[in-house]
């Protein structure tokens, strides 16, 4: 959990531990609730509503003309 935490990819760890297979890491890297934070902080994902796609006019019209 340290390497992971501390931005070390599950796929070195991996390597480093001798798993055959990266499922067999993966079962023992349980995310903890600051790395969850940290995720979303990374994403930039908030609480509110994104806001929705507007398309221009030219991209209207080209897609009408189809």
């Amino acid at each position: 959990m340290t390497l992971l935490q501390s931005g070390v990819d599950l796929l070195t760890i991996q390597a480093w531990l001798g798993h055959a297979q990266v499922a067999t890491t993966h079962r023992f890297a349980a995310a903890d609730v600051e790395m969850m934070r940290r995720g979303l902080d990374h994403a930039a994902i908030s609480g509110k509503q994104p806001t929705r796609f507007k398309a221009k006019d030219a991209v209207l019209q080209l897609l009408e003309s189809l």
